[in-house]
């Protein structure tokens, strides 16, 4: 009577591929969590890596265009508050000239005091009309613009326009037919010289070049704002393709556990059958 192991082989084999499959689903899941990517290979997901490495390009030219145009924004900041400084120079002035010319009873001395402050804050203001960001002036008395680009598009998208802004025209009071500036000391503008009327033109001026510098400025934040939501929102989608959900990797991780325990049990099991058998026929063989 013969003995037929066909049965025993069967099971045998596809309890090892069973184990296999389960020991290579196991090990991806292990991977993915130690690694926390739910992609570590492009075999993983070949058209949510190709999508992840286009978000992750995006997000980097968002955070150089964003850095960019901050850069810009710090520059309109400094330049704001320089002129916000020239402002506050030329109502101390305006304070000085009043006093020095409307009060009758000044001394030479205290005359002479008030003389030399106002000189002083004239240098001053000379000062701010060499100021620099970064090497880049902030005040020229030649058109100086520089386009900050606020599109992910570069050249292709929008762009806002930089400027250095004429602080010594609006320093320039007229005198006739001739133009004299607040900020030079060594000249013939003195305090005495300058009338009121001078310095409250000087201040309109000045408050122009601030609107002008905080028009750029406003525009630069809006575009700020609108890049670092595009970030956000670029790195929430590349880490939905690309995060691994810990909770649902886990689960998935004990049920490969167990698959991956019970397929070597079957497998010892069938070998074991198959071990029986063959001690059987070498038992039947000795007889």
């Amino acid at each position: 009577m013969g003995l037929n192991l066909g049965g025993g082989s069967t099971t045998s084999n596809f309890n090892a591929l069973q184990l296999g499959n389960a020991q290579s689903l196991l090990s991806k899941s292990l991977m993915r969590l130690s690694s926390g990517q739910r992609i570590n290979r492009p075999s993983d997901d070949p058209g949510g890596l190709a999508v992840s490495m286009k978000l992750s390009h995006a997000y980097t030219v968002a955070s150089a265009t964003k850095n960019n145009v901050d850069n810009a924004l710090s520059f309109t900041d400094t330049q704001d508050s320089a002129l916000e400084s020239a402002a506050s120079i030329l109502d101390r002035m305006s304070t000085i000239k009043t006093t020095y010319s409307g009060s009758a009873v000044l001394s030479s001395t205290e005359k002479s005091s008030y003389a030399s402050e106002f000189k002083e804050l004239q240098k001053q203001l000379s000062s701010f009309e060499s100021e620099t960001f970064n090497s880049l002036s902030l005040f020229s008395t030649t058109a100086n613009s520089k386009s900050v680009y606020t599109s992910t598009k570069g050249s292709g998208g929008a762009s806002i326009s930089v400027s250095s802004l004429n602080l010594t025209s609006a320093l320039s009071i007229s005198s006739g037919a001739a133009s004299r500036n607040l900020a030079n000391a060594t000249g013939s503008v003195t305090i005495s010289s300058v009338s009121i009327s001078d310095l409250t033109s000087a201040i309109s001026s000045v408050a122009s070049l601030r609107a002008t510098s905080g028009a750029t400025a406003s525009r630069l934040q809006f575009s700020s704002d609108f890049l670092a939501t595009s970030k956000t929102n670029l790195k929430a989608a590349n880490s939905r393709i690309m995060d691994v959900d810990v909770a649902d990797e886990v689960t998935n991780y004990a049920k490969y556990n167990v698959q991956v325990y019970a397929a070597s049990a079957a497998l010892a099991q069938s070998n074991l059958n198959m071990g029986i058998v063959l001690d059987l026929l070498n038992f039947n063989g000795s007889r």
